[in-house]
């Protein structure tokens, strides 16, 4: 199945994460990628896993509940192909080794969850199909993260196609807990791309944290919060708040512009009439010198600005200078 690409210079990407939000239901799986696609994401994002590969049987609760959410090698299958007919990225975490290898025949990008992200038996695995990789950040500090990139250029994995997402593992996270400036920290300090996974309740992060550089939203998307009592609904956008949050993110991300300060377009026609020049107050005479009881600062811009005073104070006219009129460098 071909890979899909996509253009992070210009769009930031967002990842409507359902995880197992459709609670093993392949019909309802389908439905929210179709949900997903009319509120204009551009991925959709799974879970993958053999139980018995994931979790202790011990576990027992945990367990049971996973197993009824499994889906099948096929059912992946079927719904990357439908993702890709919506013309959305299809990615998915796999929690096991066999789960990565059956994948790797459907999936555009592999995802790396925070809980994983120092399980490089099945990272390696992972990079060994030299697909695109996004791994969460959330239980590692500085530390860990250099581990894990250590890991990554140890396999001489192109970097372009690596992808860390400032992650907070608490579900939900507290809002100030959030600490959404580790997303330039980790850009400045790693240089590398850097997006969000978003853990906390409502859609302000996800928006906030494109102006800190994001260039992933990772967000849990459900049909409905109160859908079950499985956790991941209650901290999930729903698609009306999927759809704001689309909204806003794409407008941040324009906003954001350029990594530099320069005059806008928009802005340069403004010059004229908003910056100041240099007039005359009184009527001064040819031969006359230029003195500060003389001239003026005022709008629009029609000869000098402040910063040229030097060329002219105290200096001779050449030529007879009327009452506001602006004051030029041939003029003295």
């Amino acid at each position: 199945m071909k890979t899909k690409k996509f253009d992070f210079k210009n769009k930031v990407l967002i990842i409507a994460e359902i995880g197992n939000n459709h609670e093993g239901s392949f019909k309802l799986a389908k439905k929210l990628i179709e949900k997903a696609a009319k509120v204009g994401v551009d991925a959709v994002k799974f879970q993958t896993f053999k139980t018995e590969k994931y979790v202790n049987d011990k576990d027992q609760l945990r367990y049971e509940r996973l197993k009824k959410f499994e889906l099948s090698k096929e059912d992946f299958y079927e719904l990357s192909k439908f993702a890709k007919s919506k013309k959305l990225i299809f990615i998915s975490t796999p929690f096991d080794i066999q789960s990565a290898i059956d994948l790797n025949e459907c999936v555009d990008y592999f995802k790396i969850s925070s809980g994983d992200n120092n399980y490089f038996h099945l990272i390696e695995k992972v990079l060994s199909f030299k697909k695109p990789i996004i791994i969460s950040t959330g239980l590692l500090d500085n530390s860990g993260i250099v581990d894990l990139l250590k890991i990554i250029k140890k396999r001489n994995f192109p970097m372009k196609k690596v992808f860390f997402l400032h992650c907070v593992s608490d579900y939900p996270v507290v809002d100030k807990e959030a600490n959404l400036i580790s997303i330039k920290y980790l850009n400045d300090k790693f240089k590398m791309n850097i997006g969000y996974s978003d853990h906390t309740l409502g859609i302000e992060a996800s928006i906030m944290a494109v102006a800190y550089g994001a260039k992933i939203i990772e967000k849990h998307f459900t049909i409905d919060k109160n859908f079950s009592n499985f956790r991941d609904h209650k901290l999930s956008a729903d698609p009306k708040e999927m759809l704001k949050l689309v909204e806003s993110v794409r407008r941040s991300s324009i906003m954001g512009g350029a990594y530099t300060k320069k005059i806008s377009k928009n802005e340069k026609k403004n010059l004229k009439s908003m910056r100041r020049s240099l007039y005359a107050t009184v009527k001064i005479n040819k031969g006359e010198k230029i003195t500060m009881d003389k001239i003026k600062f005022v709008r629009p811009f029609n000869s000098l600005s402040s910063i040229k005073i030097k060329d002219i104070l105290n200096k001779k006219t050449k030529s007879l200078i009327k009452k506001s009129q602006p004051i030029y460098i041939k003029s003295v």
